[in-house]
């Protein structure tokens, strides 16, 4: 965590100790909070600017949790799972649940439990374990494949052998099937051996679930009467169908339906998805599926339309969705949004990936992916190392002997607190059940009224934020701690049950008194707030779609009324302001968040701001702040091994190779004489080979990084003052511009924006944070 760039910990400083105790939290149950110590009062939550949250991941690693193979053990008032906080008499068998104080009896197997016998349950610590509801139950994935065919002959031929070579990856006894579209779709029967047969259905009009089972004979009459199961029809085990795979995709050509020269591909993504929805709803609900769309442009025809197939209509761009001149978003957000519901409620994840050099409707259907915890790749080409990488690194396994894969499936998380403290929603990939309880607040943020969210597909990085409220608490008998309990619930690859149950202690702190205000801010976990804040913002935009300028305006109060709260200063005097050491890097992470894709969506397509955003959405608070604020690495001869240096123009040196990481983007950046050591290949002299393992340091660092991350990032190699350098200098702090650069001085060169540097930023901050 020392590589964080602007504040290269390793370099100048130690990390604040606070700090250290955030991330063994999440190290032990997977969770970090904006505020590590509770507020009393809904008043002081509000003056404290960062609402009270926390982000979690179901499927974090935690070395050496307790599993178990029995069901779990719950309150017989609230429904709340033992856990080490409840109290227990060993003498009567009994347990009292602290959420709503209820005794209960410990069932008949636990007559044995003493003080010197304990369960994992109630270990101090195993406050986070999971149990195995259905150890014997095994079930193989369906992975059905939705493939577009009005693309070049060159790229339709990348994608097919993609495709097959992928094969491999996917566990043998896996089902698999095969749609493909084009102004139709062809719904491919795998289980007919004597030649390629497909069931053809319209895709310029909308149908109804119902009827597209009828006309492929999986609906329910047709199940009744059938003496086998027709949905092998269309769905088969890997290891039985790679010859039919195989033939299929071999004869499959460019959709020959003819277009005039002033027209689109007749493409009806919307249509193919509904159809792919349709199939897996009645065939396998309920059972762990993936369907998985190549998209190679943008829906002309059927539901879901994202540009007519004329010409002369352009595609939308932001300013026409903000000015309302983009008349099938509202109607596609929401039938892609409906499809994605539909999917998540079986228990399926749908996933995208886009590859074309113009929009391919990404911006419509992130609701599909949204919902169901899906993944959106975008690419110009599908011959591109982002695809590919990508598409591999999706059938990742999970590292035990048996190889599974590390996905999971129906994830659902349900959110129990105590009486002081309620649930205003959930932001992430998630949609809310109707689950009433009295924990649900009034004041309602991101997706709430609920307390519990149905997450659809799990993996390893994959991260909900929950936000609270505070409940007046009476002032002469305030509470001293409160309870937080999740409970997650999915499905592995293989189809085993497994519930996992965190549940975390917080205390409270009155912060109009000395003692609690210096509890509160000690509290304060900065990079966490930073992640919430801009989740918060970024769904804010997505639902309402509000102008940018009054999301960054919001940000600015925010952060103005925290900084005013906990610094200290002078008033009406700038120079006296001081932040401490648990504040210090907030302001710089809203400096970047201000200047990010995610905000700024100057010179970036509707389809671009809806894949980084959909990521920002869903991945964990150390993936989170690269996007917000990338690191940057500095490697040269004198300093020796890579150091993290500031995100800043002055860290451009001749001499240095730079490595800028944003999550999306792993850029090399060589100075002006490492790059003429480089082009002149100086290091195959015997007297300078040292510099060939100098070469290869950022090189090797940048293959890991993009190795192990999804989606693969794009890689990009530059040099000092070449075209490709804006990669770079988008990211940097514009500390030397064309306003203060002195020419002749031979400093170093400016960034030529209008953008205000982080030392203006902060200047700004001051002066407002101490006026009256």
């Amino acid at each position: 965590r020392a590589r964080r760039a602007g504040r290269p910990s390793s370099s100048k400083k130690a990390a604040p100790v606070t700090m250290a105790h955030f991330v063994n939290d999440e190290q032990k149950d997977g969770a970090r909070f904006s505020w590590n110590i509770f507020p009393t009062s809904p008043v002081d939550q509000e003056r404290m600017a960062v609402p009270v949250s926390c982000l979690y991941s179901p499927l974090y690693y935690i070395e050496g949790m307790a599993k178990v193979n029995y069901p779990a053990i719950q309150c017989k008032c609230c429904g709340a799972v033992l856990n080490p906080y409840c109290r227990v008499d060993f003498s009567s068998k009994m347990w009292s649940c602290p959420f709503c104080l209820s005794p209960n009896h410990f069932p008949h197997e636990y007559a044995d439990i003493s003080t010197e016998n304990l369960p994992a349950e109630i270990m101090p610590k195993y406050t986070t374990m999971e149990y195995v509801v259905d150890e014997k139950t095994k079930t193989s994935p369906m992975f059905l494949f939705v493939m577009d065919t009005c693309m070049q002959p060159e790229e339709l031929n990348e994608l097919k052998t993609t495709i097959l070579q992928s094969l491999i990856y996917i566990p043998e006894d896996s089902y698999i099937g095969l749609i493909t579209f084009g102004k139709h779709i062809h719904v491919h029967e795998l289980s007919f051996e004597e030649c390629p047969k497909a069931h053809v259905l319209r895709g310029d009009k909308k149908m109804e679930a119902k009827k597209v089972q009828k006309l492929l004979g999986v609906d329910a009459r047709s199940m009744q009467e059938s003496k086998t199961n027709p949905a092998l029809r269309f769905l088969q085990k890997r290891e039985d169908v790679e010859y039919q795979i195989n033939s299929i995709l071999d004869d499959l050509t460019k959709d020959a339906w003819p277009r005039k020269s002033d027209q689109r591909p007749a493409r009806c993504s919307g249509a193919a998805l509904n159809v792919a929805v349709s199939l897996l709803e009645a065939t396998a609900k309920g059972h762990n599926g993936r369907i998985i769309l190549f998209s190679g442009g943008p829906p002309t025809v059927g539901p879901g339309l994202v540009v007519p197939q004329e010409k002369k209509h352009t595609i939308r761009s932001h300013a026409d969705i903000v000015k309302g001149r983009a008349p099938h978003y509202q109607e596609s957000l929401k039938y892609y949004a409906g499809l994605g519901e539909r999917a998540a409620a079986c228990g399926h994840v749908i996933d995208i990936f886009a590859c074309a050099m113009d929009q391919t409707g990404v911006a419509e259907m992130r609701g599909a992916t949204v919902k169901t915890g899906g993944f959106v790749v975008l690419d110009d080409a599908f011959e591109g190392d982002v695809f590919k990488g990508s598409f591999t690194r999706m059938f990742a396994t999970d590292g035990s002997k048996e190889e599974n894969l590390a996905m999971s499936f129906s994830g659902q998380i349900d959110v129990k607190v105590s009486p002081e403290v309620k649930i205003s929603g959930a932001i992430g990939a998630a949609y809310p059940l109707e689950k009433k309880s009295r924990s649900i607040s009034e004041r309602e943020v991101g997706q709430g009224q609920t307390t519990c969210w149905a997450i659809g597909g799990l993996d390893p990085s994959y991260t909900c934020s929950i936000y609270f409220d505070m409940v007046n608490q009476d002032t002469k008998n305030i509470k001293e701690q409160c309870y937080i309990q999740f409970v997650t619930t999915y499905k592995n690859s293989v189809g085993q049950t497994i519930q996992r149950v965190t549940t975390i202690s917080k205390l409270f702190a009155d912060v109009k008194t000395k003692d609690g205000f210096e509890s509160m801010k000690l509290g304060f976990d900065q990079e966490a707030a930073a992640v919430l804040m801009a989740r918060y913002a970024v769904y804010r935009i997505q639902s309402e779609y509000e102008f940018t300028m009054d999301i960054l305006r919001w940000l600015d109060r925010r952060l103005i009324m925290l900084v005013k709260m906990f610094a200290t200063y002078q008033k009406e005097n700038p120079e006296s302001f001081q932040l401490s050491e648990e504040f210090m890097y907030y302001p710089g992470f809203m400096f970047h968040l201000r200047r990010s894709h995610f905000l700024k969506v100057f010179n970036s397509t509707p389809d671009e701001t809806a894949f980084y955003r959909c990521f920002l959405l869903r991945e964990n608070v150390t993936n989170s702040l690269v996007m917000i604020q990338p690191t940057l690495m500095a490697y040269s001869l004198e300093e020796g091994a890579c150091v993290p240096v500031f995100l800043d123009v002055s860290s451009i040196s001749s001499n240095r190779i730079l490595l800028l990481d944003d999550f999306f983007h792993v850029v090399v950046f060589y100075g002006a004489t490492v790059h003429n050591w480089l082009t002149q290949e100086i290091w195959k002299q015997p007297d300078y080979a040292y510099l060939e393992e100098f070469f290869q340091g950022p090189a090797e660092d940048a293959k890991n990084l993009r190795e192990s991350r999804m989606p693969t990032p794009i890689f990009v190699s530059c040099a000092e003052n070449g075209s490709q350098s804006r990669f770079l200098m988008s990211k940097l702090n514009p500390s030397i511009t064309q306003n203060n650069f002195q020419y002749g001085s031979g400093g170093k060169p400016p960034v030529f924006t209008d953008d205000v540097s982080l030392k203006v930023f902060l200047t700004h901050l001051k002066k407002l944070a101490v006026a009256q």
